[in-house]
């Protein structure tokens, strides 16, 4: 039986936490929950660190405030594939819901466009499981190289060292309400991001010319224009 310790950093939380942990209260998962919300005011990245290091299980689930998990068995098909000894973390799909998204500006629409889709990050913290063991190794997140941004490819990329990473069939909904000018800090740390990433492992990175143009803000502002459903 798998236990799972559930780390959710909590900052200004709206309705959407209480949503979120309702919806982890009626997941179809045989094993124990520990949930451990993160109200420290740190950084994303800190604020799971420290959970971590408070969990008691061997399993490690990260969900942020603001997604909540598409269904009742989200938790066990993200969980199932890390039985196996070869994998060492499990991604969820996001999803922006379209009646979410329509409520936004249009100067938010355009700068969020990308998201309004399914999405299979190869890693963020927005719904993962990882084996707590091959986070230690990992050194935890690097909250003080990714300052705002950029921890989760990071951790992609040491675990993808260690072993295989999961994308099963389960979704998170992801509920994140924005402005324009919210969304352009948003996107300043991601470029920011991006250039450290690039720096570390250059042409390791997927696409990595992709991530060259988006660490330049003024390039990257032209993949969101041609990007919005006109």
């Amino acid at each position: 039986m798998q236990n799972v310790s559930v780390v959710i950093p909590v900052y200004k939380p709206d309705k959407t936490l209480d949503l979120a942990l309702n919806s982890l209260k009626k997941q179809k998962f045989k094993g124990k929950i520990e949930i451990i919300k993160v109200e420290k005011n740190k950084g994303l990245a800190e604020s799971l660190n420290y959970g971590i290091k408070k969990s008691k299980y061997d399993i490690i689930i990260s969900l942020h405030q603001d997604c909540i998990p598409s269904s009742n068995d989200w938790l066990r098909k993200l969980v199932d594939p890390l039985k196996n000894k070869n994998f060492f973390a499990s991604v969820s799909k996001v999803e922006l819901p379209e009646e979410f998204w329509k409520k936004f500006s249009f100067l938010a629409k355009i700068l969020t466009a990308k998201e309004q889709r399914i999405i299979t990050p190869l890693m963020d913290e927005k719904g993962c499981a990882y084996k707590k063991s091959a986070l230690v190794k990992a050194g935890l997140f690097d909250f003080k190289t990714f300052r705002t941004a950029g921890e989760d490819f990071d951790m992609y990329f040491k675990l993808k060292e260690q072993g295989k990473i999961a994308y099963p069939d389960c979704k998170v909904l992801h509920f994140h309400n924005t402005e324009f000018k919210k969304r352009l800090k948003k996107e300043s740390q991601l470029a920011e991001a991006y250039g450290c990433l690039f720096r570390i492992y250059g042409t390791k990175m997927t696409r990595w010319y992709s991530a060259i143009i988006k660490s330049i803000p003024i390039l990257g502002a032209f993949v969101f224009i041609i990007s919005y459903p006109y």
